[in-house]
């Protein structure tokens, strides 16, 4: 359900046996890109090419979200049919949720992952595959399969949806209310999981590397989390888990056709239109991840009263 913008609380965590904490995997992919050459990226048509791809598809969700409450107003709300199935009773999702808060340091090492589990997650694959590794095949068959999840995730939204434990039983859950990087309901298929999935579907080529294995422990952890936390049910995480897998085994060997218009743009007019994406994308995301800030803020600066 949730479109994530990744902040929260930075966990230590030992990730898969032997390979150091998350925050030291990072920082190796990091510093790996950097040394690989950042110079090399900016030259580097295919990479950019791809990268603004990655953001137009990215930000196209957003500006749905925007849309949907005039696209989605015709959406039938099938949540109270929806809790008559097993295992949505309140006394079941409160009790996930009580055992997660029961557990201190589980309790933050899952909203950690959380957070960054939907932007955070798109963005550490994304920069293995494309800067990291340079490995064109799997880009493009992860581009498709993002672009393939948010049509049929937002064609679903469209026609009907449900909303999230949290919502309906009013529980103590920090989410992400009063942002314009999610609707509450976006549940059912979970977005955030089928996204989880085609991330680790993607990188498990390269599972050997330990900087793709703790992104990929990381993504699967995100069904565990989203139950936990009572951001999901549990047939939200199995529908998304199952689009995922449907587009992906689908989309396998998928390359992406550049229009030969895009081609004849000069590289450095190119690397222009990338710095200037990756700015906006940064403004457009801080803007949306607390809107009523920011909208305060030009009011004053207006003095609009």
């Amino acid at each position: 359900m949730k479109s994530t913008f990744p902040s929260g609380i930075l966990v230590r965590s030992s990730g898969p046996p032997g390979h150091g904490s998350c925050f030291e995997i990072f920082k190796n992919l990091s510093t790996n890109v950097t040394t690989m050459g950042v110079k090399d990226i900016l030259h580097d048509r295919e990479v950019l090419t791809r990268l603004n791809a990655f953001l137009v598809i990215y930000f196209g969700w957003i500006v749905f979200g925007l849309i949907y409450p005039v696209i989605g107003r015709y959406s039938v709300d099938l949540t109270a049919q929806f809790l008559k199935l097993p295992l949505t009773s309140y006394a079941f999702v409160s009790g996930l949720l009580t055992f997660a808060k029961s557990h201190v340091l589980l309790y933050y090492s899952m909203r950690a992952i959380y957070f960054v589990g939907f932007s955070g997650s798109i963005a550490l694959t994304v920069a293995f595959l494309l800067l990291y590794k340079k490995d064109f095949r799997a880009s493009d068959e992860l581009f498709i399969r993002y672009l393939g999840l948010y049509t049929v995730s937002g064609a679903i939204y469209c026609i009907f949806h449900i909303y999230a434990p949290h919502v309906v039983y009013n529980l103590p859950v920090k989410s992400l209310t009063g942002t314009y990087l999610t609707q509450q309901e976006f549940v059912l298929p979970s977005l955030h999981n089928a996204i989880a999935t085609a991330n680790a579907v993607t990188l498990w080529k390269h599972r050997k590397d330990p900087i793709a294995k703790v992104i990929i422990f990381l993504n699967m952890m995100v069904p565990v989390v989203t139950l936990f936390l009572g951001h999901h049910w549990i047939y939200d995480i199995i529908t998304g888990i199952a689009l995922a897998l449907i587009i992906s085994k689908l989309t396998e060997g998928y390359r992406l056709k550049v229009p030969s218009s895009l081609r004849s743009i000069q590289i450095s007019e190119l690397r222009k239109i990338t710095a200037f994406s990756i700015i906006f994308a940064t403004i457009v995301l801080i803007i949306a991840a607390n809107p009523s800030l920011y909208s305060s803020l030009l009011q004053r600066l207006l003095g609009t009263p």
